[in-house]
């Protein structure tokens, strides 16, 4: 599924952008007729325009800024009827408003009430240095963009590149027996086991109870597939993906970091204008997967929800 927008422009000016728009490699021109917002005599055309990763937004504004003075009018006409105009909004922020007037797109699903969370910290980075987090309650917000610029609002100022990483989150390894990696991890490390969680069938992760039992479980099929450890500032995934899986991919299965959410706001943007894929995506956290195929968690500090407190 893609995104859709109408870009509206001068029939004069047509050509010139259904080549931009041709020229992102990911986002054509479906669609092109006459352009009615401003009545039928306007000299205008709407460009109906589809894109997985809207890389052609930053496109167009280059081209946009790029026209001689004085520049005419361009606009961007989103699903739910707002119109943006290109000579007066950043592209990264038109990529923000079309992302959140069309969140089905990267859901594929809609999520209700993804909108109204409240964002708290779940205590999972441990250690010295573990970073405050301030609890915001975005209730008025609108989606997960509204959601990461009101916790920005209250953060410092991240400096414009860079990673900028406030904490490690957990590292995750694969093993092929869970139950002999918790008893290795407690015994030779002396770990301090955090919690269990099990897939479900409909593939999210849920915690099981502080009582759970190996030999209870293997009886109820109810097996667990996560064991979280700490040790100092060290919180360690294990995650069991059975004995008949060649572990061929190496021990790290994926990084996970926490930044402000300024810094989220910024990474989300430019991997999804980079492009690269995106393996996981929610209101405060996303999951990509680096040109070198290294998996990385970047997370809002004291979002990510799995770990056990």
């Amino acid at each position: 599924m893609a995104y859709r927008f109408l870009l509206e422009v001068p029939e004069r000016l047509a050509e010139d952008a259904g080549m931009v728009v041709d020229q992102s490699g990911d986002a054509q021109v479906v669609v092109e007729r006459p352009y009615h917002g401003l009545g039928v005599d306007a000299p205008y055309v709407d460009l109906t325009t589809a894109s997985h990763t809207l890389r052609v937004i930053e496109l167009l504004g280059e081209w946009y800024h790029g026209l001689p003075e004085p520049r005419p009018n361009v606009g961007i006409v989103l699903h739910g009827g707002e119109r943006y105009s290109l000579g007066e909004m950043s592209p990264k922020r038109i990529v923000a408003l079309i992302r959140r007037d069309q969140p089905w797109v990267e859901r594929t699903i809609p999520h209700v009430g993804d909108h109204e969370p409240k964002v708290s910290p779940s205590g999972f980075s441990t250690g010295a240095g573990a970073p405050a987090v301030e609890v915001i309650d975005v209730q008025e917000s609108t989606g997960g963009v509204g959601l990461v610029e009101a916790i920005a609002i209250s953060g410092e100022e991240a400096p414009a590149r860079g990673l900028q990483a406030q904490a490690i989150n957990y590292v995750l390894v694969q093993v092929n027996d869970l139950r002999k990696a918790e008893r290795f991890y407690q015994d030779f490390f002396a770990m301090q086991l955090l919690g269990r969680l099990r897939r479900g069938a409909d593939n999210t992760l849920a915690p099981l109870p502080a009582d759970y039992s190996w030999d209870r479980a293997r009886q109820t099929g109810e097996l667990a597939d996560v064991t979280f450890f700490a040790s100092g500032p060290l919180t360690l995934a294990v995650q069991n993906v059975g004995m008949g899986v060649l572990l061929g991919k190496g021990a790290v299965e994926l990084v996970s970091v926490g930044v402000d959410a300024r810094t989220f706001t910024r990474l989300k943007g430019e991997v999804l204008m980079y492009p690269l894929t995106i393996l996981r995506s929610g209101v405060a956290s996303f999951v990509f997967r680096d040109p070198l195929g290294v998996n990385w968690e970047i997370a809002v500090t004291g979002s990510v929800p799995l770990i056990p407190v």
